[in-house]
């Protein structure tokens, strides 16, 4: 007789929505199968007595560079017991003859917590973030520990070897878990994506003298609109520029000119040897005394060579920084018609007139290959996001060149303004579909239990619904959210659905809750440094 166990999960991937957050939790659900496998004979029955089927859930996050060394950290980590009301006797009665083996399912529904990074691969060492499953059971053969000590109960020394040699056993498996992160919500249909507006302002350098007087370079606003996020599969950027002069003399708005912009869109990977403090402030990692090298991690991607560079300073970091821009794009775009573009921003109006630009940027999904290695493996679009070890982040960089005519010459001073947009590239949520009612259900009508002897196929992630965030059904104690929106009348089948609606002078505490829609500004400016 052998006992050997699997874990199967319901899902492929865990999907996650929205930025990381602490408040919210998902759920990782399926089963551990346990299958008891006969004698080569199998003419006696089998028993096992179930003590204990632990589950533990657990991510980290690695890095390895030439810089830095090989460095891992312990993001979560989560147990959890399957046989909660003591040992669980399990036999193959009745089934003895056929030879075939005997299968149970453990279900098990963790909750994962929401603000864990997505799962990644960097480099040829395959570093990055990952997450596994890891299943132990613990379990005592029972029809052979009554035979050994039916054979030795004479003897004293007998007994206590038998206790000893047919004890607990153990049986192991794992399941790599793969998480996703997705910006937006789950919909029926393809939702817009809303627009971010930064407010740019220019800081004068300490470095190099300003040609154009910093009294009429602080007086011209420049806002940046770019989307919320920008799907990984788009082929393009949309970015708006909009100028004014604010509180500038007509003369000085006459003599100021446009000569155009130059953009560049940049990815910028970094890895560390130690987390962040910020980082730390934010998310709940686990203590020190649960990293390596206190508590060894339960599997890695170090090879042998990566103990022959090693770093000893905590703060070491490595860093690369290359541009997504399409190589038939140059990225810069000249104005042909009149470049003082800032000569009417003196005139009183009721209200302010932008300059408006905008143009659609082409960026690739990979840039040039280089020949020499690097940490983080060939130059590729990546989704935006950071773990404890690893940060990708994009931006868009913008160059605005400025001409002043100054007065009383012939002369006319340049001065280019440089600014740095945050951006967010990620996969967009994808669509649900609705199920067909004429298909059946995969779901059985009974209640399961904790070992259910039937066998249950995992669904295919390609065409099951994606289930929505745990935190819109449950509060973060675990109880569950009341929805006040009351269901609708029942109305019999052929009758016409009639809607009633209450009219009240009162405040009407029974309407449905929904989102409140009111007037807002027209840009809601963010301030952005210049790089």
């Amino acid at each position: 007789m052998s006992v050997s166990i699997a874990v199967v999960p319901l899902q492929r991937s865990l999907h996650m929505f929205g930025d990381p957050d602490r408040s919210s939790a998902y759920s990782l659900s399926g089963h551990v199968e346990l299958t008891l496998s006969p004698d080569f004979l199998g003419r006696k029955s089998s028993k096992i007595l179930l003590q204990s089927l632990e589950l533990v859930f657990e991510g980290q996050s690695e890095v390895s560079s030439l810089d830095i060394g090989y460095s891992g950290h312990r993001l979560y980590s989560s147990s959890t017991e399957l046989v909660r009301n003591g040992p669980v006797l399990l036999s193959d009665d009745g089934d003895e003859g056929s030879g075939e083996p005997c299968r149970w399912n453990a279900t098990y529904n963790i909750n994962v917590p929401g603000w864990l990074p997505a799962s990644s691969s960097f480099g040829l060492e395959g570093t990055g973030v990952s997450y596994r499953l890891f299943a132990t059971v613990k379990y005592i053969d029972v029809e052979k520990r009554t035979r050994d000590s039916s054979q030795r109960s004479s003897w004293f020394l007998g007994g206590i070897y038998s206790a000893i040699c047919s004890g607990e056993r153990i049986a192991t498996a794992t399941k790599r878990i793969q998480i996703e992160r997705f910006f937006g919500l789950p919909n029926e249909e393809p939702t817009p994506v809303s627009t971010v507006t930064y407010l740019l302002k220019h800081m004068p350098s300490q470095y190099t003298e300003c040609e154009i007087p910093s009294d009429v370079i602080s007086k011209i606003q420049i806002l940046a609109s770019v989307p919320d996020y920008i799907d990984m599969e788009a082929k393009k950027l949309t970015l708006t520029l909009r100028l004014r002069a604010n509180d500038l003399s007509a003369e000085d708005c006459q003599r100021l000119q446009l000569l155009g912009f130059r953009v560049d869109i940049q990815q910028k990977d970094k890895c560390r040897v130690k987390p962040s403090r910020e980082y730390k402030a934010r998310f709940p990692l686990p203590a020190e005394e649960s990293q390596p090298p206190n508590l060894p991690l339960r599997w890695t991607n170090q090879t042998g060579f990566m103990f022959e560079y090693a770093t000893g300073d905590p703060n070491a970091s490595s860093s690369r920084t290359f541009s997504l821009l399409h190589p038939s794009e140059p990225g810069r775009y000249d104005l042909q018609s009149d470049k003082y573009v800032f000569a009417t921003d003196a005139e009183p109006t009721d209200k302010p007139t932008w300059y408006t630009l905008q143009t659609n940027i082409p960026f690739v999904k990979s840039a040039a290959p280089t020949l020499v290695y690097e940490w983080a493996g060939q130059p590729i679009l990546r989704p935006s996001g950071s773990s404890p070890l690893l940060t990708v982040r994009h931006e868009v960089m913008i160059h605005i060149p400025l001409a002043y005519d100054v007065p009383g010459t012939f002369k006319r001073a340049r001065e280019t303004l440089i600014f740095s947009v945050p951006i967010r590239f990620g996969p967009t949520a994808p669509i649900i579909s609705r199920p067909n009612s004429d298909t059946p259900s995969f779901l059985s009508s009974r209640p399961s239990t904790s070992i259910d002897p039937c066998t249950v196929a995992p669904f295919n992630s390609a065409n099951e619904p994606i289930l929505p965030p745990y935190k819109q059904f449950y509060d973060h104690n675990g109880d569950r959210r009341i929805d006040p929106t009351p269901l609708p009348l029942y109305s019999p089948p052929g009758s016409p659905v009639v809607e009633h609606i209450d009219a009240s002078s009162g405040e009407d505490t029974h309407a449905p809750s929904g989102p409140i829609v009111g007037s807002a500004e027209p840009f809601s400016p963010k301030e952005c440094n210049l790089a």
